[in-house]
């Protein structure tokens, strides 16, 4: 029979698990909008919070444009103001914004990769994962129409057209 300590941690429940995700913007309005409609669906079928997000931006301004001119977000800070434990990290950019060389973004993503049990790239945010230079060596995807210029940049990436999504470690990229 379970001890009292015991009965008790199995009632309780767990704490949610902290989403951050980061916004070079423009964003790409349906890559920002779908995941978090994701983990909020969870969430309401669950009937608790399982995940809370939270939408940061590289840039300095907290208003993020949509690549399409239709939506505009707001980010509740900058990545580098990102405090305390967080669980997975969500990079989104633009198609216009794939190829921006960001070095504190890239350093910031590189000490993330090594603290967070997830990190992930929608579709061509994996350019700037690779930017960064956290594929080298491993697998990843993007959006099929661009899956020949990632290899063409970036070499030491192993890019399969196929999949929907490919985990590399901690590392899952998506088309």
């Amino acid at each position: 029979m379970p001890s009292t300590s015991k009965k008790a941690s199995l009632r309780r429940q767990p704490t949610s698990r902290r989403i951050i995700v980061v916004v070079v913007p423009p964003v790409d309005e349906l890559d920002l909008v779908g995941p978090l409609q994701v983990f909020n669906s969870v969430n309401r079928l669950a009937g608790r919070a399982i995940y809370t997000s939270e939408v940061v931006t590289s840039a300095d301004r907290l208003t993020v444009e949509g690549e399409g001119g239709v939506l505009t977000f707001v980010a509740r800070h900058h990545f580098s103001r990102v405090e305390g434990m967080c669980d997975s990290v969500l990079l989104v950019c633009g198609l216009s914004t794939r190829s921006v060389r960001d070095a504190a973004l890239s350093l910031w993503l590189n000490k993330m990769a090594v603290e967070v049990r997830r990190l992930g790239a929608v579709c061509v945010g994996v350019f700037l994962l690779a930017e960064a230079g956290l594929m080298n060596g491993r697998r990843a995807t993007t959006h099929w129409r661009f899956g020949h210029e990632l290899a063409a940049r970036y070499p030491g990436v192993r890019v399969e057209h196929d999949p929907r999504w490919v985990q590399a470690g901690n590392i899952y990229t998506s088309a």
